[in-house]
């Protein structure tokens, strides 16, 4: 009934590695930035034809067809139902930020990219994307924790998860568990999915620091200018991601800084790097990445040379 596979399973400089491998055979062409020795499982079953996944995993960047042309997914889509922690998630121009409860749509042979909170548990849905769209369902849209609709749903799925069953579930039963679990997906887009002020103000506050992360003077003061609101605002929208400004925007610019040293510095230097990403001079981004990484740039960089 349930698969599962946990970087514990691996020693500890091992473990980044086999995290990108399984979910290159789960999910082609994403690719994980994070600590070398994160910790991280995966949890699946299928319910009919849709797929349900548990993932837990330590703060890191998940990055999609960012590296090559995506693969038609065949008119699948993915859910990305937070559990807990924080993401924020990137698809066609437009940011999800999303809290315990809350959950968007990804379209899976579009890139996407998510930044992913310490201590995050996230429940990952496949389903037939035709099957929800009449609905409304559309990248980047966030259904609320506090929609009625949407913690019943979260209920549903965690309840399947606390089974654990053993063995095959029959099929008969798989379907009519999938039936249900597709019922009450529409039954939540049914609803009323006009998101607060609050969600915009993290969507808009999350797309500024993207824009801006060139900025070595990007601090919150500057983030309230840009927005026109109080600094304070931006400080408690922070604080309801679990983070701080500094926190974030470092986050920002390190997992930046792995895909570029994944991808080649073509000709740059890790000075121009860390100019380019708003650091004050290279020894400081070589401080803060082996802080993030548990290696130097130039070390990581290396592992990624063909």
């Amino acid at each position: 009934m349930f698969t599962t596979h946990t970087t514990r399973s691996v020693a500890a400089e091992e473990r980044l590695d086999y995290w990108n491998s399984l979910v290159e055979d789960l999910f082609p062409g994403m690719v994980v930035d994070g600590a070398r020795d994160i910790d991280a499982s995966w949890t699946a079953c299928w319910l009919g034809d849709v797929g349900l996944s548990q993932a837990l995993s330590q703060r890191s960047t998940v990055r999609r067809w960012s590296n090559r042309a995506p693969v038609c997914a065949e008119g699948r889509g993915l859910i990305h139902f937070q559990s807990q922690g924080f993401s924020a998630t990137a698809q066609r121009d437009h940011s999800a930020a999303l809290f315990a409860g809350d959950l968007t749509f990804c379209v899976p042979d579009e890139p996407y990219d998510i930044e992913i909170s310490p201590r995050n548990a996230m429940y990952v849905l496949d389903f037939s994307w035709d099957t929800l769209a009449q609905f409304g369902a559309r990248p980047g849209l966030v259904l609320n924790h506090r929609m009625p609709s949407v913690g019943v749903l979260r209920g549903f799925i965690a309840s399947i998860f606390a089974q654990q069953w053993s063995g095959t579930l029959p099929a008969e039963e798989g379907e009519a568990l999938g039936q249900v679990l597709r019922q009450l997906i529409a039954n939540a887009l049914r609803a009323d999915h006009t998101a607060p002020a609050r969600t915009h103000m993290h969507e808009r506050l999350l797309a500024f620091v993207e824009d801006n992360l060139g900025n070595g003077a990007l601090r919150t003061g500057a983030i309230a200018q840009g927005l026109g609101v109080p600094a304070r605002e931006v400080q408690l929208a922070f604080a309801e991601m679990a983070t701080t400004a500094s926190e974030y925007i470092n986050g920002r610019r390190l997992a930046l800084a792995s895909h570029r040293l994944r991808s080649g510095l073509r000709g740059a230097s890790l000075s121009d790097l860390a100019y380019e990403l708003g650091f004050a001079d290279s020894a400081h981004f070589s401080r803060r990445f082996r802080d993030r990484f548990g290696e130097t740039p130039s070390s990581y960089a290396r592992r990624f040379q063909r």
